[in-house]
């Protein structure tokens, strides 16, 4: 399974360079892994080339084999489960493709499995804070469905896929597919689908919707807020909420860029956001270009480990922020290279459906988080301020200017959420 958060994570900062490259001045915020999932369901149901190409965007041909003695019997079950329908065209294929489909179906056993015990945890886990994933595909109802495929989808990633009346009725379709998103998301993501975006010509969409709310773990005091300058670059400032405290935090420096990183966790320790700080300069911009491009998953395993990072006395200043992202990700996706499953001439998904003209219409995903104080929860101190000594000086960390940060489930080190504040 470490592979796979490996892969997600590779895969998070593809889709940061794609989304940002032609804008570094826009706040972006997106889960990585909820569409890692959403796009492993495809995965699910495609065939040769169609399937390759998901998995080197999605580096899930970068799975280990041997990571769990434990995944025989998940793996033999989803074989089970799998089976490729598509019995006729497999008598026909030639002997390289029937190790090519061999391999692509280990290859998606392998995936189904890991994601099955990958999201089995974060959902045992959220009994402090609130991650709400909608994940579902949405199938034009005159393309049936294949029995196998949808017992995968319920069974390894814990949703279903739903056949619905494009054609005739597009509007309604649209609907009842924004008020399930609503319903799954607290109410705090509406509209997914905007009118005009869905047709009578739609067959295939996957939706993909998520909200995170949760508690600090140790709170900020309302008291302590104050208004105060966010510098956007030399020449321009806003004035926002920042919120201020002094207490025990893991805080670590990276040398290369000049850097601070900081972990702030959630009630409970499951979760952290950790926050990359790039020097203030007279173009922010720019220093926040230069750690965006250093970004890997073995750069960010190092910077955020105890070699690097340690508990330390920190005056934390940290903006009040609200960031609500919505992404068409077709011609995105496309971009880095995954291309004939949005070609009807293309596309192979016979193993969703045994129509061959199957091919997906839209990728849209949405996400929301808030950050404040103390979450839901109401300012009520108990004596926790403590008073100040003259004991040793405190490290400063002020985000007063644009960061990058991400948040963590940190048993298995699974990033959920990525984001870039150029403007709180």
């Amino acid at each position: 399974m470490d592979s796979l958060v490996a892969a997600n994570i590779k895969f998070c900062f593809d889709l940061f360079q794609e989304i940002s490259k032609d804008d570094c001045h826009r706040n972006i915020f997106f889960c990585p892994l909820s569409l890692s999932a959403a796009l492993g369901m495809v995965r699910l149901g495609a065939r040769n080339n169609s399937a390759r190409q998901i998995d080197e965007v999605l580096h899930f041909n970068e799975l280990s084999q041997n990571e769990s003695k434990d995944l025989d019997p998940c793996v033999k079950s989803s074989r089970e489960v799998l089976a490729d329908s598509s019995l006729e065209g497999q008598q026909e294929a030639t002997e390289t493709q029937d190790l090519q489909v061999k391999s692509s179906n280990n290859e998606n056993d392998l995936l189904s499995c890991y994601f099955g015990k990958l999201l089995s945890k974060l959902d045992r886990a959220k009994t402090d804070y609130i991650l709400s994933m909608a994940n579902r595909l949405y199938g034009e109802q005159e393309f049936p469905i294949c029995q196998e495929y949808s017992e995968g989808v319920i069974q390894f990633y814990h949703t279903t896929i739903e056949s619905v009346d494009f054609r005739k009725d597009t509007e309604k379709s649209r609907q009842n597919i924004n008020f399930w998103v609503e319903s799954q998301c607290q109410g705090k993501i509406k509209e997914l689908f905007t009118k005009d975006t869905l047709s009578d010509a739609t067959v295939l969409v996957l939706v993909n919707a998520v909200y995170f709310k949760a508690k600090w773990e140790k709170y900020f005091d309302c008291e302590n807020t104050v208004d105060a300058p966010f510098s956007l670059n030399e020449n321009e400032e806003k004035t926002v909420k920042m919120m201020r405290q002094k207490d025990l935090f893991r805080i670590g420096f990276i040398e290369e860029l000049q850097a601070q990183i900081l972990e702030m966790k959630y009630a409970s320790g499951k979760l952290s956001m950790l926050v990359l700080l790039p020097q203030r300069s007279e173009d922010n911009a720019k220093g926040l270009r230069e750690l965006e491009k250093k970004l890997s998953y073995e750069k960010i395993t190092a910077w955020t480990s105890s070699e690097n990072m340690s508990e330390e006395r920190v005056a934390v200043s940290f903006p009040q922020f609200t960031l609500e992202d919505s992404y068409d990700l077709n011609s995105i996706l496309q971009d880095m290279g995954i291309t004939d499953i949005f070609d009807e001439t293309k596309a192979d998904l016979t193993g969703i459906s045994t129509s061959p003209n199957l091919y997906l219409s839209k990728v849209v995903h949405k996400a929301f988080v808030e950050v404040d104080e103390n979450g839901s929860q109401a300012a009520a101190a108990s004596g926790a301020v403590g008073s100040e000594k003259s004991e040793p000086s405190w490290k400063e960390f002020n985000a007063n200017h644009p960061f990058l940060f991400f948040i963590r489930h940190n048993k298995t080190q699974t990033m959920l959420f990525y984001g870039r504040v150029y403007c709180p």
